[in-house]
């Protein structure tokens, strides 16, 4: 299993939340925020495992400050990883899409982490932030820091979350957490066949997104699993059926889902790996396209608001009120005498 390989970094207010699952059942976590605020409401962890970028309480989503912030200080976020997660293979690092400091930093902190550490690859989690609550800033910021995530080379999938699937924004980091703590905890000896280490290796490398499916043993069966991967806790599948490995551990011996079901419904991977006798079922698509119909959907909202937040903008800018309701312009006031009052010492000589 990879549980023991694996640490986590989580940058921001949203990432505290995703992370505390993982913390409490002892992975490796590190805490970093701009923030005290947020990370002393980390009640239930231990002040080691936090740490403040100095310079600032908070970032108000604003990513040129996050970011700038983070490159002061990188050298002694880089040791604290060191120190609080000594031996990992595979970085997580969590942070939110729209937030401000995880959205300025997130990008810088994959491509340092894996310049500067002794890892096979930095996997990203992060969430689409609402689209119907969450601010316009907050959609700018989820689009473009995707699109820095997009463009990088470095090994690493990514889990995008999406809070429009969820109104519990912590049932969709729950659901998460059992999703992603059965891959890394996998562990199974049967006969008739096996995912190894290396394979889930293969799958966590793989550019592009990822998803987890999980089913129980009384629901594991063909339509249930396909169900799963559009009725999930993740941004919407892509239709272009692009994939690169899909991981199946299945439940029993596997006689209720047959893989070219499978394959029709989501795209024919590169590699796939596949495992029996488990106790539930479990599915990971890897290499996945990201949810650029759901960008676009982004985009399109925030373009829709431009005009009006220029409008906003400008009108803050401008003075509309005049200088003088002229008022008193019609009255002449007593003109004071230029003459140098005496002082008491004056009056003395």
């Amino acid at each position: 299993m990879l549980k023991n390989k694996s640490g986590f970094v989580g940058i921001g207010a949203y990432a505290g939340n995703q992370l505390l699952p993982f913390y409490k059942t002892g992975y490796p976590c590190l805490f970093v925020n701009t923030a005290t605020t947020d990370l002393d409401s980390l009640t239930e962890v231990d002040d080691q495992y936090k740490y403040q970028i100095p310079g600032g309480e908070g970032c108000n989503k604003d990513r040129i400050k996050s970011r700038e912030l983070f490159r002061k200080d990188i050298d002694n976020i880089i040791n604290e990883v060191k120190e609080k997660l000594p031996g990992i293979e595979y970085l997580f690092v969590v942070a939110s899409l729209g937030g401000g400091t995880g959205a300025g930093s997130v990008m810088p902190m994959k491509r340092v982490a894996m310049n500067d550490l002794d890892i096979k690859a930095c996997i990203v989690i992060t969430v689409l932030p609402n689209t119907k609550t969450e601010s316009v800033q907050a959609l700018i910021n989820s689009y473009e820091t995707l699109a820095e995530l997009e463009a990088l080379e470095e090994p690493g999938t990514m889990f995008i979350l999406d809070n429009d699937k969820n109104n519990n924004k912590m049932k969709i980091n729950e659901i998460f957490f059992c999703h992603l703590d059965a891959l890394l905890t996998l562990d199974c000896n049967s006969a008739l066949g096996n995912i190894d280490d290396a394979e889930v290796e293969q799958m966590l490398s793989a550019k592009g997104v990822s998803i987890i499916s999980k089913l129980g043993k009384d629901k594991s069966d063909i339509q249930n699993l396909i169900s799963t991967f559009h009725n999930n806790v993740y941004a919407p599948l892509e239709d272009d059926k692009v994939i690169k490995y899909i991981g199946l551990v299945n439940c029993g011996t596997g006689h209720n889902i047959r893989m070219e079901n499978v394959y029709e419904e989501v795209g024919i991977p590169l590699d796939t790996y596949i495992q029996y006798e488990a106790k539930y079922t479990l599915c990971v698509l890897s290499g996945l396209s990201l949810p650029y119909k759901k960008m676009a959907e982004i985009k399109e909202i925030i373009d829709s608001n431009k005009d009006t937040i220029k409008r906003n903008l400008t009108a803050q800018n401008t003075n509309r009120l005049s200088k003088s309701v002229g008022f008193f312009d019609d009255i002449v006031p007593e003109k004071k005498s230029t003459e140098k009052k005496k002082s008491d010492r004056d009056l003395l000589f």
